[in-house]
């Protein structure tokens, strides 16, 4: 029971409330007991005879005996009839003689009398005097009064309905106080359990009402933050996949690496060997020799491609932007290439907007366009075209590089920015290059916000670059 109570705010303030309440009406009831007036039990017709003989011998007495002749007439009064009644001297004029000493005055008049029950005014002179006073029997005002018996008869009765009133208070007062705070309880739990969804009634505007609106503020502010969290965390879940991503495709790119760089280096082994041992074919080994030597070449290349695609994903890795004149580039160029579209019997033609400015580095554009242009050549037939468009529209700049004559297998599309893959599966190094070139292209362009994308044509492929 304790520990309920103990346990239970509603109860504590049920109890505490009921006990002042009844404190309070206790309390009340005994300031009333103790100050209100007694009863009487004498009538004042009882004691207008003894009136009328103090009236009666005043008038042969001398004056300076008269106090003690009133004071022994007030003890018989005290004794005789419980000190209800007293005897009062007044001037003619209706101020009141003190009964100690004739010549002072107790300050009250006449006139206070006539609320309080008393006998008929006396008109009297003493022996040795003409002067007239009024002489006046009045009830005790400093006596008690019926409400003391009142009380006490009326002691049960009101002792169960001072703890009526005060279970039912406390009950109602109980339940305002608490109601509001249960609320608060019942929220501060949700919140604990990570639900934020309830919320406080704030009609109040006392301390409970501002307690209710913190706590508001509070659910919003960790809920907010909660949500921020959970993004977070899915963030960075998203972060780790892709770091397992791309530690992913970093051990298959080494393993294609490994496989590629074996291939060339198992021909040149095999050849040397043949020509040091003149075995068979490999006598003429100036034929063997050469092949040897084109071999080492695209196997530098290769070496070469992958330093660069070592040094573009080092972490942190940042091209050098400045402020690059496009067109002109783009131009250069293709003026470089002029040599290997002829013998390709190639023709080209362009449209190139003029004065076309980007933030570039112009080393590694370089590299993309160059790769992008030898595919160009090295997948077009002779006698085919290569139409090359540059342009610029709002805030977006578009290359385009076209070359007629080609097809591109609609698997291979979505795999051609792979490292090391070739539409040619056969991995003739008449048809296929390295394999590193357009995955190195696109890095490039990642570097610098751009995108790619290579579709077939009525006419043949088109690349497509937005920066």
């Amino acid at each position: 029971m304790i520990r309920k109570i103990k346990s239970k705010l509603s109860v504590k303030v049920f109890l505490i409330t009921s006990m002042l309440m009844v404190a309070c009406c206790s309390v009340t009831y005994l300031c009333i007991a103790h100050f209100a007036p007694y009863i009487y039990s004498h009538d004042l017709a009882e004691v207008e005879e003894l009136a009328d003989m103090l009236s009666e011998e005043l008038s042969h007495i001398p004056k300076e005996e008269v106090q003690y002749f009133i004071q022994g007439y007030n003890d018989i009064l005290t004794k005789q009839y419980d000190d209800e009644f007293a005897f009062h001297l007044f001037q003619n004029s209706g101020n009141e003689i003190a009964l100690s000493d004739l010549n002072e005055f107790t300050g009250n008049k006449i006139d206070d009398y006539k609320s309080t029950d008393t006998t008929r005014e006396y008109e009297i002179s003493f022996a040795d005097s003409t002067e007239a006073y009024i002489l006046l029997l009045a009830k005790n005002t400093n006596k008690e009064s019926q409400v003391v018996l009142a009380l006490q008869k009326t002691l049960p009765i009101l002792s169960v309905a001072i703890l009526l009133v005060s279970v039912i208070a406390a009950f109602f007062y109980t339940w305002y106080m608490t109601k509001p705070i249960k609320k608060i309880s019942k929220l501060s739990k949700q919140m604990a359990d990570m639900d934020f969804s309830g919320l406080c009634p704030t009609n109040r505007t006392d301390e409970i009402g501002v307690l209710s609106h913190s706590l508001n503020d509070l659910s919003k502010k960790l809920a907010a933050a909660l949500s921020e969290l959970q993004e977070a965390n899915q963030k960075l879940q998203a972060d780790i996949d892709m770091e397992r991503r791309l530690e992913k495709q970093r051990v298959e790119f080494f393993a294609a690496a490994s496989h590629e760089l074996k291939t060339p280096i198992t021909i040149i082994k095999g050849q040397l060997q043949g020509m040091l041992y003149q075995v068979g074919r490999y006598k003429d080994r100036e034929t063997y020799l050469a092949q040897s030597l084109e071999i080492t070449d695209t196997l530098g290349k290769m070496v070469q491609e992958l330093l660069t695609i070592s040094r573009l994903d080092t972490p942190g890795y940042t091209c050098k932007k400045s402020n690059l004149n496009l067109s002109n580039f783009i131009i250069d160029r293709i003026t470089v290439f002029e040599d290997l579209f002829m013998q390709k019997d190639l023709t080209v033609e362009q449209s190139i907007s003029p004065e076309i400015y980007i933030l570039g580095d112009m080393q590694l554009l370089q590299k993309a366009l160059d790769n992008l242009l030898g595919n160009a050549a090295a997948y077009s037939g002779a006698g085919n075209q290569i139409l090359i468009k540059l342009w610029k529209e709002t805030e977006t700049t578009t290359l385009t590089i076209e070359n007629t004559g080609a097809h591109i297998p609609d698997e291979a599309i979505s795999k051609l920015f792979e490292p090391f893959y070739r539409v040619d599966q056969s991995r003739n190094r008449q048809t296929g290059g390295t394999g590193l070139g357009l995955y190195i292209v696109k890095t490039i362009l990642d570097l610098h916000g751009a995108k790619i994308e290579i579709t077939n044509t009525i006419q043949g492929v088109i690349v497509s670059v937005q920066f």
